[in-house]
């Protein structure tokens, strides 16, 4: 009887042991997920960096449907200049990046969009929250293009079609 209690508490233990072991595994498999839409948006603040510009950690990503907008509200203070990098990874897909005051007017000063990633350049004159606009495209044929340049062959129909949305992503940077 006694051999008995010791042998369930072992097995408690140990099951208990493992449970907790495969937990932290699955967890730490989750944890390492890499966000291609922000590491090309961090890919095009590159030559930024070089320029003295500070990224921040803060980002943005998610799914949104293609000339859907996103805003993203954010506050920005005078006497910074700041860099906003969007990307994404969808092939066939590109991104625009806008920044908007209060009253809806644009205080981009310059912008860029090159293939799956873009930026907007701000100064602001007064510190105040403003609004980042996001707006990714999608074109069929220009995706059907980029996999034949890449020497990709055609799926099976229905496999790795377009789903309506794709991924985004975005960073900042200022000095």
């Amino acid at each position: 009887m006694i051999l008995e209690k010791r042998s369930n508490k072992l097995f408690r233990l140990i099951a208990s042991g493992l449970l907790t072991a495969v937990c932290l595994l699955v967890a730490a498999k989750l944890y390492a997920f890499v966000n291609e839409a922000i590491s090309l948006a961090l890919e095009a603040a590159t030559p930024y960096v070089e320029q003295g510009f500070e990224v921040r950690e803060d980002n943005w990503s998610g799914q949104v449907e293609p000339k859907k907008p996103l805003l993203v509200r954010h506050q920005l203070f005078r006497g910074n200049e700041y860099w906003f990098w969007a990307g994404t990874s969808w092939p066939g897909a590109s991104v625009r990046v806008d920044v908007f005051d209060s009253s809806g007017n644009s205080v981009g000063l310059e912008s860029f969009a090159e293939k799956s990633h873009a930026g907007v350049r701000v100064l602001p004159q007064k510190t105040a929250t403003y609004y980042i606009r996001m707006v990714a495209e999608y074109d069929p044929e220009k995706a059907a293009n980029e996999a034949r340049a890449a020497g990709v062959i055609p799926a099976a129909d229905g496999v790795g079609e377009f789903g309506a949305t794709v991924d985004w992503g975005l960073v900042y940077g200022y000095r």
